[in-house]
């Protein structure tokens, strides 16, 4: 375990927050910081032995501001990399044979230390500081100097280089020529070769050596530049090696001298005699030691079996002592037998087939990511439009665009050799985003039930249509029978809501169920129970109007008996009470439990012997909001619009148009006749104007609940209009308030005998049944049949 030792607050001998970087020098210590546009080096003296809780004396301090003719390759001085600074001494004879520096003291070569930072300094054993800036600045100050340079310390600055990219390290390594071994035995000994060449290093990856080079018979400083990848994070150099780390590994390169090869005319007059130069090679090789995350390493030192150490730290905050070889070419170059060469091919060829699986494998997992994100972002769009659009309408504004609608009709389908009436919902996609397999059509269908029957109001059933794939502009048409699971017949008029389900089983964990949600009465706009999000897409009444099978021949007559294969069946609350009182068991059972059969009674139709015929009467006027050119046709034109407005809901409504007839014959669901009249008629007594001009829509029908659904369908198409319309005051006819009195004095008289009947039914008076039946079923039609005219 490493030895800690923790510092106190009291021993601090510097304090001041604008310092980037420092180093120490004897018993001087050199600091960096910057203050404006300028840095400031400043050199302080430590607090001698015995005295450390005091703060250090500044001796000095050294202002100098960027060079501006040199181009920065950093806008901001303030950057992530702060300026390196290094101690360089001269080489003498008392540090070869006194080893008492310590492991931080780096020495240069005499000459190339004279060469680089003058004689003087070389003679005054001045230690030169190495400042490398973030704008690529290599400078260097003297500590020592002598007393022409006194009175300018600002001279004392002086560039040695500009690597035009932030400076990431500074220091000495010693070059070995090709083949030499006795500096390899002389590196395991405790005298080391004294270093004579400085290296720069930038974080893009550009290094700089240099090194004295006879020129000319003269001996002048060689700058020699190479390119490493980058980006370099930090390096390290011992002995003729330079270790350095980027962001995925970490390499080392040894410095090598091999000799030049010229031709014999391109050689020099000492060269001929056999004094050739050493140079460096071309291009530098490093090895990986495959370390991946270094982001600071130390001076490496040597071990007892001449091997490497160095403490490296991750970026995960990890500290590693590596031991590596002492000469990496050594490892390189160890002959290898036969069968171990072939081993360690086929360990590498296992390696790279290994990495090309994985990279394989990766890409197909980046390929489905990169898939299921584009999937969710057309989701994320789509759903937005969609709620989008909902948020309009019901502000009551008219949306621009609807991005996908649903159209719902009715209509009859060949299946089994039997007609059946089906619900069809065509989905078409409007918006600029594909529908793919994690959307499925929802259809409920709302259906109200008796009120004399026990349980809920309504009963809903709910399906579920997946879409493997609907593309911008397409359509998809999905059906629904229009009948319950224990009837084949079902009540009108029947709720249908449209909803785009969104299945969130890809994203949220956990399985989801395989219907996007049961058989249930309510249906969330959000969030389900089985992890999807409903989106409505639209809502549509569905009545007996648009489930009419219109037959070809308007003239036909009707048909007076019903099909032998016909189920009757009835909604009638009042036709259910009375038909339970002509059975045999009346005296036998318990009444309320007579109420809790089925919606439809078989059999309650025989008593009510049809047809059964109503009127609504309409003003022209009202008329014409629906029927724009009521009026300037012939009688039977104008009845046709006026049919063909009330079915124009139905998917036969082209027989309609196909024949202009102010009548048409149809057949309900429950196989019954049904026949619709529009005519125009002329009231005399309504209005105090004069004659009212009105549209008189007279409905028949054998059945007493297809009579029931229809008149209600048809008022209903009557209150819609009339919301369209919305008349003013002015446009009001002016009405014979003597004409309405009548009128509510003959519905006042109707409704005196249905209570004086319901009140002798409570009571239990003895009457005949079959003449009460018979009486109500009277007073119904009459309410049906008043001489009120809709304005």
């Amino acid at each position: 375990m490493p030895r800690v030792c923790a510092v106190s607050a009291e021993r601090c001998i510097v304090r001041e927050s604008a310092i980037f970087s420092f180093v120490v020098s004897d018993d001087v210590v050199v600091t960096m910081a910057k203050e404006d546009q300028k840095w400031r080096m400043s050199f302080l003296r430590l607090p001698t032995l015995g005295c450390e809780v005091q703060l250090c004396r500044k001796i000095e301090d050294i202002e100098f501001a960027l060079h501006p003719n040199v181009p920065c390759c950093e806008k901001s001085l303030r950057s992530s990399h702060p300026p390196v600074l290094s101690c360089i001494h001269p080489h003498t004879v008392k540090d070869s044979e006194e080893r008492t520096r310590g492991d931080d003291y780096l020495c240069l070569e005499p000459s190339l230390f004279s060469l680089l930072f003058s004689v003087d300094a070389n003679m005054l054993n001045s230690p030169i500081i190495l400042c490398g800036l973030p704008d690529g600045q290599v400078c260097f100050v003297p500590m020592k100097y002598a007393r022409s340079e006194a009175k300018g310390h600002a001279s004392r600055i002086t560039v040695l280089h500009h690597l035009e990219q932030p400076v990431v390290f500074i220091g000495v390594v010693t070059v070995k020529q090709e083949g030499n071994d006795d500096q390899e035995r002389q590196l395991s000994t405790d005298k080391p070769l004294i270093p004579d060449c400085i290296v720069v290093i930038g974080k893009g990856g550009k290094v700089v050596i240099i090194k004295a080079s006879l020129q000319m018979e003269m001996w002048l400083p060689n700058f020699i530049q190479y390119h490493l990848r980058g980006p370099i994070i930090s390096a390290c150099c011992h002995a003729s090696t330079l270790y350095y780390s980027t962001c995925w590994d970490f390499f080392s390169v040894e410095l090598v001298l091999g000799e030049k090869s010229f031709g014999l005319a391109g050689r020099t007059a000492d060269e001929r005699n056999g004094q050739s130069e050493c140079v460096l090679p071309s291009i530098l090789t490093p090895i990986s030691l495959n370390i991946c995350g270094v982001v600071a390493v130390c001076k490496p030192s040597l071990t007892a079996k001449g091997d490497v150490d160095l403490a490296a730290l991750t970026e995960k905050g990890k500290l590693m002592v590596c031991t590596l070889p002492c000469s990496p070419s050594a490892t390189q170059s160890m002959n290898l037998t036969a069968a171990s060469a072939g081993q360690r091919i086929k360990d590498l060829l296992s390696g790279i087939g290994s990495v090309s699986d994985r990279i394989t494998s990766l890409k197909c997992v980046m390929q489905q990511k990169d898939k299921a994100l584009k999937g969710l972002n057309q989701d994320f769009n789509l759903c937005c439009a969609l709620l989008s659009n909902q948020e309009s309408q019901e502000k009551g504004m008219v949306p621009s665009k609807q991005p996908v609608s649903c159209r719902v009709t009715a209509r009859w389908t060949r299946l089994l050799l039997q007609d059946s009436l089906v619900v069809s919902c065509i989905l078409e996609n409007l918006s600029d985003w594909p529908l793919e397999h994690r959307w499925s059509l929802c259809v409920k269908l709302v259906i109200p039930t008796s009120a004399l029957t026990k349980g809920s109001e309504s009963t809903a059933f709910t399906y579920s249509f997946p879409i493997s794939e609907l593309a911008p502009g397409k359509k998809m048409e999905a059906t629904v029978p229009l009948n319950s699971e224990s009837d084949s017949f079902v009540a009108l008029p029947v709720s249908v809501h449209c909803f785009l389900y969104y299945s969130l089983s890809s994203v949220l964990p956990g399985n989801a169920s395989e219907l996007p949600f049961s058989h249930s009465s309510s249906l969330s706009p959000r969030l389900s129970e089985s992890d999807g999000i409903c989106l409505p897409l639209s809502t549509h009444i569905i009545d007996l109007l648009d489930c009419l099978h219109i037959h070809g021949g308007g003239a036909t007559e009707m048909v007076s008996a019903l099909n032998s294969s016909h189920k009757a069946s009835t909604s009638d609350p009042l036709e259910i009470f009375l038909r339970s009182f002509t059975r045999p068991e009346v005296n036998y059972v318990n009444g309320s439990e007579k109420l809790k059969g089925s919606f439809s009674v078989p059999g309650s139709e025989s008593t009510a012997k049809g047809p059964f015929s109503a009127s609504i009467k309409l003003s022209s006027a009202l008329v014409k909001v629906a029927v724009k050119d009521l009026g300037t046709g012939n009688a039977e034109e104008n009845g046709s619009d006026v049919l063909q407005w009330l079915l124009s809901a139905n998917a036969e409504v082209a027989t309609v148009r196909m024949k202009p007839l102010p009548i048409v014959h149809c057949s309900a669901p429950d196989g019954s006749s049904v026949r619709i009249l529009a005519k125009q008629v002329v009231v005399a007594d309504f209005s105090v104007d004069g004659p009212l001009s009105t549209v008189e829509i007279v409905m028949e029908c054998s059945s007493l609940t297809m009579f029931c659904f229809l008149h209600q369908a048809i008022a209903r198409r009557v209150q819609m209009l009339l919301e369209q319309s919305s008349p003013s005051g002015d446009s009001l006819p002016g009405l014979r308030v003597q004409c309405l009195r009548q009128l509510v004095h003959n519905a006042e008289a109707l409704l005196k005998e249905v209570h004086s009947l319901r009140d002798q039914l409570c009571v239990g008076a003895e009457m005949n049944m079959s003449d009460t039946v018979a009486k109500i079923l009277q007073l119904y039609v009459q309410l049906r049949n008043t001489d009120l005219v809709i304005v």
